[in-house]
């Protein structure tokens, strides 16, 4: 290794001597500001157009993940529907949910149910699909008040049959 050494310092001994130009250290200074000037100059468009395809990623992302959650409940929440309908369905829901589970009940009342039942359950799926239609917002408060008087059929029938009961 050290005769690799002595070889090398002897190569560079035997280059000829130079004297720099006058102005080549100002030449590079000179080129250096260019440079960095140029990047100065596109740094900013360079930082926006990554926060704009950042926030088109983020946005697409977000609105494909509320799309399937509208699709996975059955009812998209993204659409404007009144608070009012959305108030008096919340209210119905809990109405049910706490009625007592039927033990027993006439054939009668029973294919009744089954019938708001199925009604219930097209209304949802159509809720779930309304979004993709181009007068979504007016044809969403239909089926909504639609869901919300099947729904209020729903909790008497049942709230009958429980008081016949019991």
């Amino acid at each position: 290794m050290h005769t690799g050494m002595n070889e090398w310092s002897a190569r560079l001994a035997a280059l000829p001597q130079f004297a720099p130009p006058a102005a080549g250290w100002q030449a590079v200074l000179a080129a250096r500001r260019r440079r960095d000037g140029a990047f100065a100059a596109r740094l900013p468009l360079a930082l926006a157009a990554a926060v704009l395809a950042v926030a088109v990623g983020l946005g697409w992302w977000l609105q494909s993940a509320q799309r399937e959650l509208a699709l996975a409940s059955g009812i998209p929440a993204a659409l404007p529907v009144s608070a009012a309908v959305r108030a008096e369905n919340e209210r119905l829901e809990w109405l049910l949910a706490s009625l007592p589970e039927p033990r027993a009940m006439r054939g009668s009342t029973a294919f009744t149910l089954a019938e708001i039942e199925d009604r219930l359950a097209f209304v949802d799926d159509r809720l779930s699909r309304v979004m993709l239609e181009p007068n979504a917002p007016e044809r969403a408060e239909q089926l909504w008040r639609e869901r919300v008087g099947l729904m209020n059929s729903l909790v008497q029938v049942r709230y009958t049959d429980a008081a016949i009961t019991y």
